[in-house]
């Protein structure tokens, strides 16, 4: 977990995670703070969205006792803010699944090919506890936007993002969950994030972490500083 349409990336793991190594190395985005023309209404408006939505995912993220490396809003080409936490058991479960389903469909008539049966989700994903935190985490941001602004501009990569997660947990030894079962985990998992974040103590750490942020120096928080911002 992009959240907010565009406004986060694919989840990056910590850069001691094990993950790590499966990515490929690249140069950093170019990103730009402050914003540009946020003087303009319209841009502080949309600004303020970002930081809402990406405020959501982190205390929804510390509340279900999940690792927050960095908050930032500061804009890039493809995005407007992400979260960055630590890689969780769940995770790593899914990415391993996905990479091993990968690689045995880039090699069907291999002899080291790894059984598809082996393959099967229940098999690697056996952190329940864990996968619950993520899909909160995940959905989180868009709820915290609807929350105060009454709708969300996006969050189809939150939405990739959940589906993702529930089919290597869930789906079946191809790794497909239908359509409505999605929906309807969607729809549960959203509701959970609202009762959350409706907590006073939650969502007044919520607008802690907007106002921070926006007022940063340069657009980032980090984990220490958002748990700083907790009211309790």
């Amino acid at each position: 977990m992009s959240f907010f349409d565009r406004f986060r990336q694919p989840k990056t793991p910590h850069p001691h995670n094990p993950l790590a190594s499966l990515e490929q190395s690249s140069p950093p985005p170019e990103e730009t703070w402050p914003w540009p023309d946020i003087d303009r209404p319209v841009v502080q408006l949309l600004q303020q969205r970002v930081a809402y939505h990406e405020a959501g995912h982190a205390v929804v993220a510390r509340s279900f006792g999940i690792e927050v490396i960095q908050l930032s809003i500061r804009r890039r080409a493809d995005s407007f803010g992400r979260v960055t936490p630590v890689a969780t058991p769940a995770w790593q479960r899914a990415h391993e699944y996905d990479r091993l389903r990968r690689l045995a469909d880039g090699i069907p008539e291999s002899r080291h090919r790894t059984p598809v049966e082996v393959l099967h989700p229940r098999e690697l994903f056996d952190c329940e506890e864990s996968l619950h935190a993520e899909l909160h985490a995940i959905l989180a941001g868009a709820v915290a936007e609807e929350m105060q602004f009454s709708s969300s501009r996006g969050g189809r990569g939150d939405r990739r993002l959940f589906h993702f997660q529930v089919s290597c947990c869930y789906g079946k030894l191809t790794g497909f969950v239908s359509g409505s079962s999605i929906a309807l985990l969607r729809h549960r998992y959203r509701n959970s994030c609202k009762e959350t974040l409706s907590k006073p103590e939650n969502w007044t750490w919520v607008k802690a972490v907007v106002k921070a942020a926006i007022r940063s120096e340069h657009g980032v928080l980090t984990g220490d500083e958002i748990d700083s911002l907790r009211p309790w």
